[in-house]
């Protein structure tokens, strides 16, 4: 079994580890307080600095695993999974702003149709824009069928939405964003899920201030506000009824990026901690020596590498479990193994960058030493695009009913 990347993958690997090493740190702080930008509204938002986002834009990362016919760079989300983890070693923030903003170019690469790549996922993956992926509503978490954003077809053949979506990243940044709402059938009188997409700060959107968490200082959410927001056919995804499948199929993917950030979490938590105890002096020798020291970071490094292996092997699945958007047995398989490594990530990431703190005592508390700031940032790992628990049941669900197929 060959656990070694290939030339090009490696070399991908270098270049975000290089990245975040050269343009991440010694911009942490910047990142984490985040910088004032007017936005479209004329309201003076806190966001990521945007040459961040525009050199990442130039390294290709935006768009590493979409076809080059729409300006990606045609790799995998082999090599998508990595970049996002070498970046979440350094600062979570920015990776998980880089996820999330693949996770919008996830549901256009699958749902769309020609026309609207090329009008939203080109541009987009040459971070000329910056797409957002809208689904959380006050009301709901994951129920679709709690959804309250409604779109009403009118006499001319438009549609008319109004809703509120909670916790969106990248809302308050220029570009398109997918997002989901009902529309009644005509025939039927049902309520369709339905996909579709909005230009960001067109009339009747407007964003409010971004919320205040405990971690991903450098990643910004809002909520949105769609009131009386005029859309055309040219705007749905598929057709109407096919939302809840679309939204089902992009998580697929984007559980995987998740995953990523919270694997790089780990990582990078028990970095700062082993650095610190192979500096950390007593009687003029590391505190390495100890045995409670051995066990915390071998400890640390065992689960941390545990949730990297899982990260790997998910996301080979889904470079060789590519599936169409009618295919939902193969969805349900990805689906399956992204849960499963998700899951586990989220709860590695709270463990270890625990244990990262207290391996350092006293400094580990310190803003100055850093790890404080892996402790909050893997304080939402469990409680985001859908709970840490919520990805075990779906795994378990799968396997119950298909079998174990890891490795078959």
């Amino acid at each position: 079994m060959d656990f070694l990347l290939n030339e090009d993958q490696q070399m991908i690997h270098d270049l975000a580890q290089q990245f975040a090493q050269d343009v991440l740190q010694p911009r942490i702080d910047e990142i984490e307080e985040g910088v004032d930008v007017q936005v479209k509204d004329g309201t003076m938002q806190k966001q990521l600095p945007q040459d961040i986002y525009q050199q990442m834009a130039e390294c290709g990362f935006m768009g590493i695993s979409f076809p080059e016919e729409y300006d990606g760079m045609g790799m995998g989300h082999l090599e998508q999974a990595i970049i996002i983890k070498e970046l979440s070693r350094v600062s979570p923030s920015v990776g998980k702003a880089l996820d999330v903003y693949i996770l919008g170019l996830e549901a256009l690469d699958l749902y769309a149709n020609d026309e609207q790549k090329k009008k939203w996922l080109a541009p987009c993956c040459r971070g000329e824009q910056t797409v957002s992926f809208a689904f959380t509503e006050p009301d709901t978490g994951s129920d679709p069928k709690m959804l309250k954003t409604r779109l009403e077809k009118q006499a001319d053949g438009t549609y008319k939405v109004n809703g509120v979506k909670r916790f969106i990243s990248n809302a308050g940044y220029d570009g398109p964003c997918v997002l989901f709402g009902l529309l009644k059938d005509e025939e039927s009188g049902k309520d369709l899920v339905t996909g579709f997409v909005v230009e960001k700060f067109c009339q009747g959107y407007s964003v409010s201030s971004p919320w205040e968490k405990i971690g991903y200082h450098g990643s910004h959410v809002w909520d949105i506000f769609l009131d009386d927001v005029i859309i055309t056919d040219e705007n749905i995804l598929g057709k109407p009824g096919d939302g809840f499948t679309q939204l089902l199929g992009t998580t697929a993917y984007g559980k995987l990026g998740f995953t990523a950030v919270f694997t790089g979490t780990a990582l990078g938590a028990a970095d700062i901690a082993l650095n610190y105890c192979q500096e950390k002096l007593h009687r003029g020798k590391s505190i390495t020596k100890f045995p409670t020291t051995q066990l915390r970071l071998s400890t640390m490094l065992t689960y941390a590498h545990t949730a990297e292996l899982l990260l790997l092997e998910a996301a080979d699945f889904c470079d060789k479990h590519h599936f169409e958007p009618d295919d939902i047995a193969t969805m349900r398989e990805v689906q399956a193994h992204t849960a499963q490594a998700k899951g586990y990530a989220a709860e590695t990431a709270t463990k270890v960058a625990t244990m990262a703190v207290n391996a350092m005592g006293a400094y580990g508390v310190c803003d100055e030493y850093q790890a404080e700031r892996f402790v909050r940032d893997a304080a939402i790992a469990p409680n985001i695009e859908g709970a840490g628990d919520i990805q075990y049941l779906i795994h378990g669900m799968y396997v119950g009913a298909n079998g174990n197929t890891v490795f078959h």
